[in-house]
């Protein structure tokens, strides 16, 4: 009986410790199955766009993305493609101190040593070198839809700081306050005496969307409705009935030629972006990505 017990205390033991080993890899990293993913797009107007981690196999496949950043950073992904030489990538680090603001560093791109979630640090470093006074930002931001005067791209997403946002929207009446959780739209939206008309979706049993005008600013609470959107065209209106997943899972082309696609999930409302890339597969075949 003594021996079982020391051969199932052993046992126990061993697979403890691969845990704890498995645990430490992945802290190492800093990364896990639920991290948020600056994914490097191949495109020079739009560099990173943010994927969401939710399982390990998808994280396998960001780790051989050499470009990538894990994890989003705390001021979100970069606006130009950052240089990574040898898996590390160089920032500011903000050290507190008024007369010597930051220190220069290098981190691995995977994990960025913890400084991903420092308010405070500039990732990556500018290219003109750290700045010689703090930079004070504003964590308060609210993102809208900014109208770009292109009709291919008619809306492009901005933050603002919530201490500016109304002298902004003064200045930008036909913006959309705030960015609807769905996105923003794929075409220009009308904006008539500071409304404009979206669909509502009836989460009763009729399943159905409400055609209704609302402000612009403020949507009347309405952009943290995840099924409410905006006509799928001027033209066509609201669609006849609710979507059956509000989900959908699509091939985002990569541009790697060793791992050509990336399976991802993103919402059937304006597709996060995905229906303007040409080389995305929407939705994925049944047999997987090629």
């Amino acid at each position: 009986m003594t021996k079982k017990l020391g051969t199932t205390a052993l046992k126990f033991a061993a697979v403890f410790q691969i845990l704890a080993l498995t645990l430490a890899a992945c802290t190492a990293l800093g990364v896990n199955a639920s991290a948020n993913v600056c994914h490097a797009t191949g495109d020079a107007a739009n560099p990173y766009e943010e994927i969401s981690i939710n399982s390990t196999e998808l994280l396998d496949e960001h780790r051989v993305h050499a470009n990538d950043i894990f994890p989003v950073p705390e001021g979100g992904c970069p606006t130009s493609l950052v240089e990574v030489v040898d898996g590390n990538i160089t920032i500011c680090h903000a050290t507190g101190s008024e007369t010597n603001p930051y220190e220069e560093i290098t981190v691995s791109v995977n994990g960025l040593n913890g400084h991903g979630k420092h308010a405070g640090d500039i990732i990556p470093m500018p290219a003109e070198g750290c700045p010689a006074v703090p930079i004070v930002t504003d964590t308060d931001e609210i993102a809208i839809c900014h109208v770009t005067d292109d009709a291919a791209n008619p809306y492009e997403v901005v933050m603002v700081p919530s201490a500016e946002l109304d002298a902004y929207l003064l200045a930008n009446p036909t913006d959309i306050n705030p960015m609807p959780v769905s996105g923003c739209p794929a075409y220009l939206i009308e904006v008539d005496d500071g409304k404009v008309t979206f669909c509502h979706a009836n989460d009763g049993a009729s399943g159905s969307y409400e055609e209704i005008t609302v402000s612009v600013n403020g949507l009347d609470g309405h952009g943290d409705h995840e099924n409410d959107v905006f006509p799928i065209s001027a033209d066509a209106g609201c669609p006849a009935s609710l979507p059956s997943n509000s989900m959908v899972t699509i091939c985002h082309a990569t541009s790697s030629a060793k791992n050509p696609y990336v399976k991802i999930t993103v919402s059937v409302n304006g597709l996060n972006g995905h229906d303007k890339h040409n080389g995305d597969i929407i939705p994925a075949p049944a047999n997987g990505c090629p």
